[in-house]
């Protein structure tokens, strides 16, 4: 199962996202679901990269994690890092069983 958690400040606001594990749907290399989920994080990355000066992308292949976390935002971002978390709100809800979601503050 893919865990997702979503930290947040007192105000709600999406400050970062860590994203571990397989989510057992298919083979790995045939698995749409970890497919769909890496694809999101790192197409978000990529854009944070370019329109928020300050911010963490971290991944380890061997622990199978990825974090994204933003030590500044700006209207864009936070945009865009909601877009994520909406984005892998939508696959649990079509996947349930292979993925999760933790809001934590």
């Amino acid at each position: 199962m893919i865990t997702v958690d979503v930290y947040t400040d007192n105000n709600k606001k999406i400050n970062g996202v860590f994203v571990s594990g397989h989510s057992g749907y298919e083979e790995i290399g045939k698995d749409i679901v970890c497919s769909a989920v890496s694809t999101a994080v790192l197409l978000t990355a990529s854009l944070i990269e370019k329109i928020c000066p300050q911010y963490v992308f971290e991944v380890d292949e061997k622990k199978v994690t990825m974090s994204l976390k933003l030590l500044q935002s700006n209207e864009i971002s936070d945009i865009t890092i909601n877009n994520l978390v909406e984005f892998l709100e939508s696959v649990k809800k079509d996947y349930t069983k292979y993925i999760k979601i933790k809001y934590i503050k």
